[in-house]
């Protein structure tokens, strides 16, 4: 089943290697030409009001498009309540529908958000009510880049869609800002998840390093939005990083199900050319660029309390609102207030580890107790709740039931690849590579023979 997933995921490579990877813009022009029909003969009977919320006023704006008494009072009801959209942001969009002079539509566009709240009125009162979020498709691209100073550098100059703006230039201080943020997505997810443990970014410190003529290939996944012709990037499926100097690390995905998650949960993992993981079972730290506050102890005066006790954890100080990283995949077994933790998650992992993350200010969205959350995803954020002087996380750490200091442990692995997922993998590789290369319009680079035999016989033995 994982070989069709991964197979029918890469054959959407267009047939010709000149032809675009998007062709939706085609068929914009006879879209348009129907809906300016259309216009011309609702003219007369639709019209439209808009509205833009000033600093936070909902309640002024819902006035301005001429809803008043009950129906004002329900519909800030159901905007807050029902639809969630507690906060509103000064440039929030109100667009009122009226047929025949009756308000039979409400849709208001956070400008923060890719969709809308749609309510329909009747008799000038709320009687059905949704999030609509805005229409997308998802696309692949294959990019390569030759880093000339860094690899941001790099992936700016090279990696940008040509689509990324409608306008298909990074002419304004939004595109720019857009252009920004799609490359330090990018760049993060290459060199600070799939190859932070095989290459060293950012101190040179032996060979293989990073240096001038380096390429990168890159088989991206981006979000394509139609109605605002604006592309986002997703996620990177694979990637090659080959040394100016010798040398080639990749990043193979496979989709599988590892052990501990829901057999229908497919998730996407990197694996080098043999079937060993490119990660690590767990992170380092549970926030990015914590300072250790207080270490792990058998006997440390409490601050608050006032008297020794065991303090079996590490805490991380960090600014308020910082986000907290779960340090491997697992299942969340507690989210809730736990005394003296304040607000606590733990995690079980593979192989008898749990973790626990306490003291947050609060817990991230659309997670609960059972949960699968993956190495590296946002579980919650830094704040000071329980028994606690100060923004910073708790951080601990059992095997098979007993406390281990985080620190010292000496982490395992990430799980390689074994059996039959080892054999679809193997046998999906080259089809991987066939049509990376169709995409790319050139010869993806892949290592020799013999250190491809050298991986394999690693992973066998």
């Amino acid at each position: 089943m994982t070989g069709i997933l991964l197979t029918l995921l890469f054959m959407r490579a267009p047939e010709k290697k000149s032809d675009p990877a998007w062709n939706f813009h085609l068929h914009r022009m006879e879209l348009k030409g129907v809906i300016d029909s259309l216009g011309e003969i609702l003219a007369d009977t639709i019209d439209t009001r808009i509205a833009i919320i000033g600093e936070g006023f909902l309640g002024g704006a819902l006035r301005e498009i001429g809803l008043t008494g009950d129906g004002y009072l329900s519909t800030c009801t159901v905007l807050m309540d029902s639809l969630g959209w507690n906060v509103q942001q000064s440039g929030d969009t109100l667009e009122a529908v009226f047929c025949h002079d009756v308000l039979t539509e409400l849709r208001c566009y956070p400008s923060n958000r890719r969709g809308f709240y749609r309510i329909a009125l009747e008799e000038g009162s709320p009687c059905a009510w949704s999030y609509v979020p805005e229409e997308k498709w998802l696309r692949q691209r294959a990019v390569s880049c030759t880093v000339s100073t860094t690899v941001w550098g790099a992936l700016r100059d090279y990696a940008l869609p040509g689509d990324l703006t409608p306008s298909g230039h990074v002419a304004t201080w939004r595109d720019t800002v857009r252009a920004a943020g799609y490359v330090s997505e990018l760049q993060h997810e290459l060199t600070d998840r799939l190859f932070a443990f095989d290459i060293d970014f950012y101190y040179d410190v032996e060979p293989p390093d990073v240096r001038e003529g380096d390429r990168v290939w890159i088989l991206l996944e981006e979000v394509r939005y139609p109605e605002t012709s604006e592309t986002g990037f997703r996620r990177i499926l694979a990637a090659k990083y080959e040394f100016a100097g010798g040398g080639l690390v990749e990043a193979i995905p496979f989709f599988h199900s590892p052990e501990g998650a829901p057999d229908e949960v497919g998730i996407l993992d990197h694996y080098h050319r043999g079937g060993e993981s490119l990660r690590t079972m767990f992170l380092k730290m549970p926030v990015p660029f914590g300072r250790i506050s207080s270490g792990y102890s058998m006997a440390r005066e409490h601050p608050i309390l006032g008297y020794t006790r065991a303090h079996q954890g590490i805490d991380y100080a960090a600014p308020m609102g910082t986000e907290i990283f779960a340090v491997g995949d697992g299942s969340i077994t507690v989210r809730s207030w736990r005394g003296g933790y304040g607000n606590y998650v733990r995690i079980r992992h593979a192989n008898g580890y749990e973790t626990g993350y306490g003291h947050m200010i609060s817990f991230a969205v659309g997670q609960s107790v059972g949960t699968y959350v993956r190495q590296g995803q946002i579980i919650g954020y830094v704040g000071s709740t329980g028994l606690s002087t100060g923004p910073h996380v708790h951080f601990e750490m059992k095997r098979n039931g007993s406390f281990v200091n985080p620190a010292t442990e000496i982490l395992p692995p990430a799980d390689p690849l074994e059996g039959s997922d080892l054999d679809n993998f193997l046998v999906q590789l080259p089809v991987l590579e066939s049509i990376w290369d169709h995409m790319s319009d050139t010869d993806v680079p892949v290592p020799t023979a013999e250190a491809a035999l050298t991986d394999f016989e690693a992973v066998a033995a």
